[in-house]
């Protein structure tokens, strides 16, 4: 045989594949009921077992897809859907918080493109009530997902919950939709939020091979002891643990600010586009006697302000977190939640996260965290912190394997994008600069909006989109649209894209770090065409 006529051959046999793969992939009942009696259980690393199946017929949003639940050895929990006309795409989503949940649903919108979709609960199952679809209550959700108690003394869920469940998660996933379609997927994807953000950067910094193309939003823990969780709170204390500052005077805060600094960007929109350059006159706020009102504040209040916006730091003067984005104020009322005088206390998951998970050796539910000291307690956060940090900047394996990685944060945010950004950079200057490192990641800083979604600014996104073009197609991002819709800060959903005219209330250009959208000074301030970018001062 001629090395033409294997040439010949090769060149078919791949074009044929090619042909294979762009064919989508159909599926029906019975295949979807003989895939509960299939053993997973040989998965390397992934020993899995499914549960349940049922076949969904199709709706006016959504295919008909097989539902699969399942967990992987010892108890990853998995949830998928397989549609019944398969693009090819896998898209796994992220969780939340502390998680505990499979929320598929929030899936929709890729199961409605054809993708195959699926979630874990990142190695803690939680009982949590279901109905006829299988879905959580949303309103319950967030007493699974806040609660910290079973982390106590169980450092094997914790080190599920940090890395070790995602990944396993993602093995079991891909080796059902191997055997339901009899093809592995031809490009996987994932997107995540929050904690969703932070398994994403782990999966690209750990596990690179894992994903073709990633979506990061506002990623939890980039600094390994997140103190601000309580510290907000607890500065905010008086020597009787009474509150300082009070939750009703937060929206006076914010408009004093707002008045002072929204129209530094050539717009008074509620945005403020450049939060590191707005430095309010709080002496404004002075109250004339000795005692505050709804007007005004007294000077030990206006200091507990100035320490919110400061940070944390110790007796040294070292920094230990960040201080509140201005222009982010109304974030306050997750952590200040009495009004001045009143005894003070802590949102639930603060306490939970240092009776439960951040320690070495959990304290347990007697723990207080007014007992925290920020010269001694805050370097014992460390050890099991660095387990779920998603903080190396090298990604150059995630680059080698040709993946990508969208990163975002809106500016509201009062988990700080300052750590984000610095990680950014670091990544950066690891790949070797701006032009190499723009060949597989980009960051977007979205301003006014809060801890992904919701706030004044624009906060819904199609980076489903953005990612697949930038790894099928070879284009980058560049300026990605957003849109502001009418009371509304959920996901969008099944067939929401594009989004519909009739719900969208402004839109506006987010551009790749350092740029954000300046207003050029003329036309209708919630059209996105009337926006050029400028750097941001951070």
């Amino acid at each position: 045989m001629t090395s033409q006529t294997c040439s010949t051959i090769v060149y078919l046999l791949l074009l044929l594949t090619s042909v294979a793969v762009a064919v989508s992939v159909k599926a029906d009942t019975s295949s979807c009921r003989d895939l509960a009696e299939r053993s997973f259980s040989a998965t390397p690393d992934a020993p899995t077992h499914i549960t349940a199946t049922r076949f969904v017929r199709a709706t006016a949003d959504l295919p008909s897809y097989c539902d699969v639940m399942g967990y992987v050895a010892p108890q990853v929990g998995i949830r998928l859907r397989l549609p019944d006309d398969w693009s090819g795409r896998f898209h796994m989503e992220g969780c939340g918080t502390l998680c505990g949940i499979r929320a598929i649903e929030k899936a929709d919108d890729p199961l409605s493109r054809g993708a195959a979709v699926a979630t874990t609960d990142m190695g803690r199952t939680a009982p949590y009530p279901l109905d006829e679809n299988w879905n959580g209550d949303p309103e319950v959700y967030p007493k699974v997902m806040r609660s910290g108690e079973w982390a106590y003394n169980n450092l094997e869920q914790e080190l599920d919950f940090s890395y070790r469940g995602t990944h396993k998660a993602v093995v079991a996933s891909k080796a059902i939709i191997a055997a339901y379609y009899s093809s592995r997927p031809e490009r996987s994807y994932w997107r995540g939020c929050s904690t969703g953000g932070r398994q994403a950067l782990l999966l690209a910094q750990r596990y690179p091979w894992h994903f073709d193309g990633l979506i990061a939003g506002a990623p939890a823990g980039m600094v390994p002891a997140y103190i601000n969780i309580f510290w907000r709170t607890l500065t905010n204390f008086d020597d009787d643990s009474r509150v300082i500052f009070g939750k009703n005077q937060i929206p006076l805060l914010h408009q004093v600010v707002m008045g002072q600094c929204d129209a530094q960007d050539g717009l008074e929109d509620g945005v403020i586009n450049n939060p590191w350059s707005c430095k309010p006159d709080l002496s404004v706020l002075s109250c004339k006697g000795r005692h505050a009102s709804s007007n005004c504040l007294t000077g030990e209040q206006i200091a507990s302000v100035e320490r919110l916006y400061e940070g944390a730091r110790n007796t040294q003067g070292r920094r230990l977190s960040f201080g509140v984005p201005k222009g982010g104020e109304l974030g306050l009322l997750g952590y200040i939640r009495e009004n001045a005088g009143e005894l003070g206390t802590f949102e639930p998951m603060a306490q939970d996260r240092l009776r439960y998970t951040w320690f070495d050796y959990d304290p347990g539910p007697a723990y207080d965290a007014r007992s925290f000291d920020l010269d001694t307690d805050y370097y014992r956060l460390f050890t099991k912190a660095l387990l779920q940090t998603p903080d190396n900047p090298d990604l150059s394996k995630l680059a080698a394997y040709g993946g990508k990685v969208i990163m975002y944060q809106g500016l509201n945010d009062l988990l700080n994008a300052e750590p984000l950004i610095d990680y950014f950079k670091k990544a950066v200057r690891v790949a070797g600069g701006r032009q190499d490192a723009d060949e597989s990641m980009q960051l977007y800083l979205i301003p006014g909006m809060n801890h992904c979604r919701g706030g004044p600014g624009v906060d819904t996104f199609d980076w489903v989109t953005a990612i697949t073009q930038w790894v099928e197609e070879g284009r980058p991002p560049g300026a990605v649209t957003g849109y502001r819709r009418k009371d509304d800060v959920s996901l969008p959903g099944a067939g929401s894209w594009p989004i519909r005219k009739s719900v969208i209330t402004k839109t506006r250009p987010v551009y790749p770090y350092p740029n954000v959208a300046q207003y050029s000074g003329s036309g209708d301030p919630d059209d996105s065409s009337n926006f050029s970018p400028a750097p941001v001062g951070y």
